[in-house]
């Protein structure tokens, strides 16, 4: 017997386009009630559904939660093929400077493209849900986020830059509620993570505590602020990203490692699109680097800078060049000369790569544009 939210998260899907009839899918499967029943609903509705869990071997039940997602795969028939990774998200926290929470995500998404990419996957589904969409609306307004940080979770998008395969949400138009009736009237096991009660976590609290208070004083509360970022992303779709990639196209320079901002670009807009598209240009560059309003103004501080300064980033470094910002990965960064080599005046050192010759001016030039790349004007006071 079909089950009704069976026909409406397939209306979603064609509504949205998110998969093609039959499609091969991977699903990010915890153990928990909503990745289980996004599982179980992919799979009830003919898509050819793969699935991956991560165990971070984090607390006491994380391989109780690995044995149940084994068994409900291995007894379907046909089976869905499975794939575990056991994986140190305390490693990477210690080594990278992140929350446990970040660094345990930052793994998982990279294993679930790996693994789309493997199994040559049309897309990763995940089991984000409309109580999710209204949580991190609210928690991005608490923390001051701009109009793309209040359209919440896109039910597609990229999985990085480093895959074609997109990231969807089919049950992100559905309520924690239906989601639980589906799970027990189709059988769906799954587990309870006790993170999810814990009241120290700001996402727990904004579940457990503020929209309960909300939903007595507004009634249907979640469900609309979830349509608040619903109706935000469709603005932020169809407003703020078009208008972004056409300044990125008019500003935005390719370099050999990395990339850079035309400074005459970056002037030409207010204050507001300035940060924008640095933000723009170091998700593009330097991935690792923070994606805050604050890093932005530091970074948007070079335009008004001396040539030479710069700003350290994760992974990498934005310099002010003469022309434009340039987004440097730390990779192509060059080794430095060791032993140091003197460079007496006016004489040519030979270094990998060319020569190096330095005069001293009595008086400073016309112009700081000498019309040709292989020469530099700096102030010798402030080296």
């Amino acid at each position: 017997m079909a089950h009704d939210l069976v026909d409406r998260v397939a209306g979603e899907i064609d509504r949205r386009g998110l998969l093609s009839d039959g499609a091969r899918v991977l699903v990010g499967v915890s153990g928990g009630c909503d990745s289980m029943t996004c599982l179980a609903l992919l799979r009830e509705m003919g898509y050819e559904v793969y699935a991956l869990h991560v165990n971070y071997g984090l607390r006491e039940g994380a391989d109780a939660d690995e044995a149940l997602v084994r068994k409900w795969c291995a007894d379907r028939e046909p089976t869905v093929p499975l794939a575990v990774e056991h994986l140190d998200a305390e490693a990477r926290a210690a080594a990278q400077d992140e929350s446990l929470q970040e660094a345990a995500r930052a793994l998982r998404y990279e294993a679930l493209v790996n693994h789309a990419d493997d199994v040559n996957a049309a897309a990763v589904a995940t089991g984000h849900h409309r109580d999710d969409q209204a949580e991190t609306l609210l928690l991005h307004l608490l923390r001051g986020s701009g109009p793309e940080g209040l359209a919440g979770m896109p039910p597609s998008r990229p999985m990085g830059a480093t895959s074609d395969v997109p990231l969807i949400r089919p049950l992100l138009a559905t309520s924690r509620a239906e989601i639980e009736a589906y799970a027990e009237q189709r059988g769906v096991p799954w587990r309870e993570d006790p993170s999810n009660r814990d009241g120290s976590y700001d996402r727990v609290w904004v579940r457990t505590e503020l929209l309960p208070l909300l939903e007595e004083r507004f009634p249907g509360a979640s469900e609309n602020v979830a349509r608040a970022a619903r109706l935000t992303g469709e603005y932020v779709e169809h407003t703020v990203t078009p208008a972004l990639s056409e300044r990125m196209g008019n500003c935005y320079v390719d370099c050999e490692a990395g990339g850079a901002l035309r400074l005459s670009g970056l002037r030409a807009e207010p204050s507001v699109w300035r940060r924008r598209l640095v933000l723009a240009a170091l998700e593009r560059t330097l991935p690792d680097a923070p994606q805050t309003a604050a890093f932005a103004r530091a970074v948007e501080g070079l335009i008004g800078a001396q040539v030479g300064r710069r700003v350290e980033g994760g992974g990498g470094t934005i310099w002010r060049e003469r022309n434009c910002l340039r987004f440097v990965p730390a990779t192509a960064a060059p080794e430095p000369v060791w032993p140091p080599i003197p460079v007496p005046w006016g004489e040519a050192v030979s270094l990998e790569g060319g020569t190096l010759r330095i005069d001293f001016l009595d008086t400073g030039p016309e112009s700081l544009d000498a019309g040709t790349p292989n020469i530099e004007y700096v102030d010798a006071e402030r080296l």
